[in-house]
């Protein structure tokens, strides 16, 4: 009887251990299975991939409309949002145009009283004689400046220039030490490179030092030459009027011509895209708002000054900036089909066409990249301003 049992008892075990081994068996062999089936996905993705060249991309933009108002107005509503989507002719902020409209009147009036006063003025030569006197006293002023180079302007640019130059001689004398080194196998090519860019850079500094005084220069003879222009168009007008009789007649058809001018000038103010009725609308067919730089109650173009209100982002100008390692850049041509895929909805992909390829490269996180230009095919403006995608190139 206990014979009978032990034997029972080494069966069921035999039968346990047996089981168990079999669940062990089948475990390994599911996670051996389940390896192997993401070692193949992972290796199909790479497979799939391995013809292309994968940058990282920005979604830019080549036109944006600045929005401001030049002419006295106040805000009193504003009807977009920062990053909205805006169509052509829809209202983005109300203007109350009492002030501007005061303004008009008033040059009206003015210019009805200067006609009324035209054939019968005494002539009055004084403000012309004191405006001769102030024009030949910054003639001489600005001459003297010019000549002896005294503008304020100018003297910043040398002082940045002496700086320049002792920066640039530095430099000139660090390459050729480094230089010698590398010759002599004591430094790196790369390190001589970093000095040769130094040098490029005091050089560059330099060149653009020495444009900016040459521009600053010129655009103060081209002063000059107005100022004079206008001295002997004063000089004329006053002695027209010295000749006149009682009545100072070219003073006032002066006097109707500027104001008829500036209430053209006001009149023109409003005469622009963006402007209807009291409302500022889009002028783009398919924008996306940006800077909004007002508020209810603002005031616009104080003394005429033109007052920022907004910018608006034209959708259709949107590319894409891929950033291509300079290794891969050989692959890339100008008219090349790519794959776009925006990190915004990675399951959709979009075709875009390389329109430009900059001769240039930037450093970026320790490596050179070229930003090539895309022009993306996206009639559902799933692209966005701002927002980054995945762009594919095939090799």
């Amino acid at each position: 009887m206990k014979n009978l049992i032990l034997s029972h008892k080494k069966t069921a075990a035999a039968v346990i251990v047996l089981v168990v081994l079999v669940i062990a068996i089948t475990v390994f062999a599911q996670r051996k299975k389940s390896i192997e089936d993401m070692r193949a996905a992972d290796t199909m993705v790479t497979l799939n991939r391995t013809d292309e060249i994968e940058a990282w991309g920005e979604v830019m933009y080549s036109r944006i409309e600045n929005i401001s108002i030049d002419f006295p107005s106040t805000v009193t509503d504003v009807q977009v949002k920062e990053g909205e989507r805006v169509t052509l002719n829809q209202s983005l902020v109300i203007i109350d145009l009492t002030e501007y409209n005061g303004s008009i009147e008033k040059l009206n009036k003015q210019m009805i009283a200067n006609q009324l006063a035209l054939d019968s003025a005494p002539q009055d030569i004084s403000a012309l004689q004191a405006d001769i006197t102030r024009i030949r006293d910054e003639i001489a002023r600005k001459t003297g400046e010019y000549n002896n180079d005294t503008a304020a302007d100018i003297k910043l640019l040398q002082n940045s220039m002496e700086l320049a130059l002792k920066e640039l001689e530095d430099a000139k004398i660090d390459f050729q030490d480094y230089q010698s080194l590398y010759n002599e196998g004591a430094v790196s090519k790369t390190i001589l490179n970093q000095y040769e860019t130094m040098l490029n850079q005091r050089q560059k500094a330099v060149d653009d030092l020495e444009a900016s005084i040459h521009k600053t220069k010129t655009a103060l003879k081209d002063e000059l030459n107005m100022l004079d222009i206008s001295l002997k168009s004063k000089q004329i007008q006053l002695s027209q009027l010295q000749d006149g009789n009682s009545t100072n007649v070219a003073m006032q058809e002066s006097s109707v011509s500027s104001t008829e001018v500036d209430l053209n000038i006001m009149k023109g103010k409003l005469e622009k895209g963006y402007i209807k009725d009291n409302q500022i609308v889009s002028n783009v067919k398919n924008g996306i708002i940006k800077n909004i730089a007002v508020i209810n109650g603002n005031r616009l173009g104080v003394q005429g000054v033109p007052t920022s209100i907004l910018q608006i982002i034209d959708v259709d100008s949107i590319t894409v900036s891929a950033e291509v390692y300079e290794e891969f850049i050989g692959s890339v041509h100008v008219g090349d089909i790519v794959e776009i895929v925006p990190a915004l909805s990675p399951d959709i992909s979009l075709e875009g066409t390389v329109t430009h390829i900059p001769a240039l490269a930037v450093e970026k996180d320790g490596r050179r990249v070229v930003r090539v230009i895309i022009d993306p095919d996206d009639p559902n403006n799933i692209l966005k301003p701002g927002f980054t995608a995945d762009v594919y190139f095939q090799r």
